[in-house]
């Protein structure tokens, strides 16, 4: 097993993000793109090369664990800033196409997540994302619809020049109130949080400590 550190911007974490959260009852800590990378909420957690390109998706393979942290901020109602633990994952299997891995989803009469960049599964509506930054960045953000298809066409692009497909079982997961990792926890990480642009590798021993933290943590708020 070779494991990996992550991290994401949930939707929680812009005012467009929070408002969808209230309004439409979404869990706050999907991601907040319009394609879902990764996609958490899928029956098998998926992943592909949709947001860091060719330097994260195709260094991975069955048995690989990835650490999900979100990016460092104010999530909730915790002071400091600090990180969330989301999920840990284990890569089931890998495809080399989106469509390959559309096809198995078919199979399995199972749904084919956002993540999966083929005909016939469009990418969410602007209203259920975090928005863009900048605001204008793909054009007039009052049209919407304009600007989820300028959004989407790049990571069309990326699908087609880079296809790995991975899905993935959670080891865990929690997209509602996830654990903190504050900064005094960072003795996990070697005493400081890792880059994680070009996600590392990680020593495995970690992925138990996490998982001892987020149940101690889990323990002491039902107590």
């Amino acid at each position: 097993m070779t494991a990996f550190l992550s991290t994401f911007r949930p939707i929680s974490s812009t005012r467009q993000g929070r408002e969808a959260v209230s309004s439409l009852g979404m869990p706050p800590f999907v991601d907040a793109s319009c394609r879902r990378e990764p996609d958490f909420e899928s029956c098998y957690p998926s992943i592909s090369a949709l947001c860091r390109f060719r330097k994260f998706a195709p260094r991975l393979h069955p048995d690989d664990v990835i650490v999900y942290l979100t990016e460092k901020g104010r999530h909730g109602e915790i002071r400091p800033a600090h990180w969330r633990l989301v999920a840990i994952l284990r890569v089931l299997w890998r495809f080399e196409t989106h469509q390959d891995a559309a096809a198995w989803y078919h199979a399995q009469d199972l749904p084919v997540p956002k993540n999966c960049v083929v005909e016939g599964n469009p990418p969410i509506s602007l209203e259920q994302t975090g928005g863009v930054r900048p605001l204008d960045r793909y054009g007039d953000p009052t049209d919407p619809e304009r600007v989820v298809r300028r959004w989407d066409a790049g990571y069309r692009q990326r699908a087609k020049a880079c296809g790995v497909f991975l899905l993935t079982e959670p080891l865990l997961i929690d997209l509602l109130d996830p654990v903190a990792i504050l900064p005094e926890d960072l003795g996990i990480f070697g005493g400081r949080m890792p880059g994680t642009q070009n996600p590392p590798r990680i020593d495995p021993a970690v992925i138990d400590q996490l998982l001892e933290l987020a149940g101690r943590r889990t323990n002491d708020q039902a107590a």
